[in-house]
């Protein structure tokens, strides 16, 4: 899953055209970046109080080609500019061209960016974690229920004449990780053969890195979820342009492989590395509790008509607004 998503050249990610297979909230409407950048001045304000001398970072992990990073940085320049002047914006991006491209891009802004390709990499900061789709979009092992027992699903070749073949296939053989064994043993029993599961082992990675890299701040972590209990399944699924896919291997590359966020274990796994839960709602309610509102443009013309409706996508009950879920957490910050 790693290498179709991620591959420099080949992966899913490397050869992304916006919008083809899915829409982000960024990419729907700038209404998103400008709520996110009021948020974002609060957090830098709570850090500046705890650590007054303190160089301000805000850090995207999973930065992509750079469209939330303009959008914000525009509405951190027009709304708040003291922290536009403030603040070094950070971009996070494993696809290498994505991010020397971002990096490239974005000097017009006239904000002070730099990037890295991996998060331990840059040194440790004051600040601003900021995810958007990022979870869903990290690597999962997946588990599946055969004959009664709990197997994970491994990629080989096809054969064709008794020899292998281009294409790919999903097989079920023994658990690769010891930490998929809680997990089978949880919602084991629950599933039915043939039912698939996922276990993000690298979200937990991931927040521990982030925990490492941040000295005091928020983290927040905007995705497609929920607080799963503890038997649900989190079945993986794929999408090519807009429709769901069955097969999660045979266009590898060529399709978006993905798994639900699962805030539950995010929490849980912050608690264990020094990250305190604050807020967790849904999308919906973090926008218009934020005013998003107030940005719906009035009139009575085609245009208008337009505008709004793709603004409302983003938090009505039956686009991005329940599906999708905002997590805040803090580290080194007095309440």
């Amino acid at each position: 899953m790693e290498t179709a998503l991620y591959d420099g050249e080949r992966g899913f990610y490397a050869a992304r055209t916006p919008k083809a297979d899915f829409y982000t909230a960024p990419e729907l409407h700038p209404a998103f970046a400008r709520v996110l950048a009021g948020e974002l001045a609060a957090r830098l304000e709570r850090v500046r109080e705890a650590r007054p001398r303190s160089p301000l970072f805000i850090v995207e992990a999973g930065s992509g080609d750079g469209t939330l990073a303009r959008q914000l940085l525009a509405a951190l320049r027009e709304q708040h500019p003291r922290w536009f002047l403030a603040i070094r914006y950070v971009l996070i991006e494993r696809v290498e061209r994505l991010l020397l491209d971002s990096i490239t891009d974005l000097q017009d802004t006239g904000a002070n960016v730099m990037g890295y390709s991996r998060l331990e990499d840059m040194p440790p900061v004051c600040g601003v974690v900021l995810s958007n789709e990022l979870i869903d979009a990290l690597p999962v092992h997946v588990l599946v229920k055969a004959a009664g027992a709990i197997k994970e699903l491994h990629v080989a070749p096809r054969r064709k004449h008794g020899r292998p073949g281009g294409a790919l296939k999903a097989v079920p053989g023994p658990l690769s990780e010891r930490a998929l064994k809680t997990a089978a043993k949880r919602v084991g029993p629950g599933l039915v053969d043939g039912q698939l599961h996922s276990v993000c082992l690298e979200s937990g990675r991931w927040l521990a890195q982030v925990s490492s890299r941040l000295r005091a701040g928020s983290v927040i972590t905007i995705d497609y979820g929920k607080r799963f209990g503890p038997a649900d399944p989190n079945p993986p699924r794929g999408f090519r342009q807009h429709r769901h896919v069955a097969d999660l291997v045979a266009a590898a590359g060529r399709q978006d492989l993905t798994a639900s966020a699962d805030f539950t274990t995010l929490e849980a796994e912050g608690r264990a590395c020094g990250l305190e839960t604050v807020a967790y709602t849904t999308l919906s309610s973090f926008l218009i509790d934020r005013g998003i509102l107030d940005l719906l443009p009035k009139g009575d013309t085609p245009a208008a008509y337009a505008e709004r409706a793709k603004m409302k996508t983003l938090f009505h009950p039956e686009g991005m607004g329940e599906a999708f879920k905002v997590l805040i957490q803090e580290k080194g910050l007095s309440r």
